[in-house]
């Protein structure tokens, strides 16, 4: 990565820390939920895990922002894991396979690392209901070439046709990306980060059930304070009833974030 690039980097990240993450209340929400699972550790050890936290995200408002120099240098990525040959044996053979995710690390960067593989995957996300957010998205997907479908965000629904068309793209047998860890309302209440019930959706489980696809726990890692990064396949989730197969996710990824919580991003309010 270039002088520039990280100087770049830097600046964005104290704009977050010094302004953003205040002004939205994003660490207010960070202290909240520390102070929810971390109940038994000292104000201060939660403190420090905070600002580790808040500088690792940061860093990944830092890197979208500065998509253009920073995506293409990073390369084919290193893949470990029990879920990697089963992924290209799917890709290989042209089906349907889910890679199930979160907000951990940098998701993005899997997209691109996937790109550069030369496998073009369907991403469904959420649209965050802010105009430039959305189109800087917008913009970093079309730069990667993967096939983005935006659904709406609490009261915006002009969107949801797109699902139906991230359904017909994960038919067809191309693989497909999707966040696991958002707090959906309507979803099942299943533990996350110990014995807490969280909202959680059930239709990553249900899409791969009705698809016959693989449903494998992939996280894109942040090793180190710059801008280097792994994935991590986990072992495909085996077919069953939906909320078995999301908790087992959910185990997957609490297990991921004690290990290193500051990889989460702790701004969602999961409960």
């Amino acid at each position: 990565m270039s002088v520039v690039f990280r100087a770049r980097v830097l600046w964005v990240a104290w704009w977050y820390r010094a302004i953003f993450a205040r002004l939205s209340g994003q660490r207010d929400i960070v202290r909240a939920n520390l102070a929810r699972v971390f109940a038994d550790e000292s104000d201060r050890a939660r403190r420090g895990l905070e600002r580790r936290i808040l500088g690792n995200q940061a860093r990944f408002y830092g890197e979208i922002m500065n998509a253009e120099q920073f995506l293409p240098a990073l390369g084919k990525p290193e893949i470990d894991g029990p879920g990697k040959a089963p992924f290209f044996e799917a890709v290989e053979a042209g089906k349907p396979v889910i890679l199930l995710t979160g907000h951990v690390g940098n998701y993005v960067v899997g997209l691109q690392m996937l790109a550069a593989l030369g496998i073009r995957a369907g991403f469904l996300y959420r649209t965050r209901g802010n105009l430039l957010l959305d189109s800087r998205f917008e913009r970093v997907l079309g730069q990667m070439g993967q096939a983005g479908f935006k659904i709406g965000h609490r009261k915006h629904r002009q969107y949801e046709g797109s699902l139906k068309e991230f359904i017909s793209f994960l038919g067809e047998g191309n693989p497909v990306v999707m966040l696991g860890d958002h707090r959906d309302r309507r979803g099942a209440r299943l533990r996350f980060l110990g014995q807490r019930k969280a909202p959680t959706s059930l239709t990553p489980a249900k899409l791969a059930l009705a698809h016959g696809a693989p449903l494998i726990p992939c996280f894109v890692l942040r090793q180190g304070r710059h801008s280097r990064f792994r994935v991590h396949m986990a072992a495909p989730i085996p077919p069953g009833e939906p909320k078995k197969m999301m908790q087992q996710f959910n185990d997957v990824v609490s297990e991921l974030i004690f290990d290193d919580p500051a990889q989460w991003s702790w701004t969602i309010r999961r409960w």
